[in-house]
Parts: C-alpha cells; structure tokens; sequence
C-alpha cells in the first residue's frame, strides 16, 4: 500500500465516523423537523441552533469523503507511479498526526459554532455569558491544536523522532 493510499484510506474511515456521530447527533434535528408546528417561537430558534451541529457533522463527513484524495495529495508530493515506494513508519506518522488534526477538528468546530450562536442569540446573565466564554476559548484551542497537527505533521513527526533519538 502506498503512502497516498493509507491517507486516503485513513481520511475515509474518519468520514464515515463523521458521518455515524452525525446520525448520533440527529436527533435534536428530527425532534424539531416532526415537532416544530408545536413548539413555540423560543424553542423553535433553540433547536434550530442545537440542530447545527449534526448538520455539520453531515457536511463535513460528506465532504471528506470526496476530498480525500485531494487531502491525501496535499499531505504528500506525488511521485511517478513506477517509483514510489511504501509507506515507511515516519509516514505513516504524519499520515496518523494529520488525521488526529483533521479528527480533532471534526469533533471540536461544531461544538465552536453551537456555542458563538448562542452566545450571539442569547441574552443571558452574566455567569452563564462567562461559562459560554470560558468554553469558547477552549474550543477554539482545541481547532488551533487540529489545525496545527493537520497541516504541521511533517514537522510534529521531526519533533517525535528527536525525542526517541534523545
């Protein structure tokens, strides 16, 4: 198995898990879609906005699915056909790192966008307002981690073979 096809293999399962914590997810949106004619104004734009991020769990599984050759090629420079070679241990690490960034951002970016729009939407008082902050702050870190071992793997796959080295 090449370098490419264990990437794109790998960004597959993580689609598929995206797209099961979706389905995990669904059932705020279901509740809304057979029960909105009963609810009320508040509650209707509350569900609304819990019913956020299952759809992006969707959308986002969806796209992986898709893009992951593209995602893949990123990852690594291709090279003739004739002349690349399988995938060694340190590849395979960097292929493992920038899944756990692109998992860790799966499951972190919509919990981020549930809790901005209904620190938007709300108008709570100032202790929830702070707690709202408060998880805001580690969610976002949490995207910056996933966007830094997605897009950094090559260099935290230097920082792991020091450390072994030492």
């Amino acid at each position: 198995m090449t370098k490419k096809e264990v990437a794109i293999l790998s960004f597959k399962v993580l689609s598929v898990y995206a797209c099961i914590k979706a389905i995990d997810r669904s059932y705020d949106f279901l509740y809304y879609f057979f029960y909105r004619s009963q609810l009320d104004e508040g509650s209707r734009i509350n569900l609304e906005l819990i019913s956020i991020p299952s759809l992006l769990y969707a959308l986002c599984g969806i796209a992986l699915w898709f893009a992951a050759p593209l995602l893949a090629t990123s990852i690594f420079k291709s090279a003739p056909p004739e002349e690349e070679p399988g995938a060694s241990s340190a590849d395979i690490q960097e292929i493992a790192f920038s899944i756990v960034g692109l998992f860790v951002l799966a499951i972190s970016l919509p919990d981020l966008v549930r809790v901005i729009s209904i620190m938007l939407t709300s108008s709570s008082y100032r202790g929830a307002r702070d707690a709202m902050i408060h998880s805001a702050v580690v969610l976002a870190a949490k995207n910056v981690l996933g966007f830094w071992l997605l897009l950094g793997s090559h260099g935290v796959v230097k920082f792991v073979r020091s450390m072994r080295r030492d």
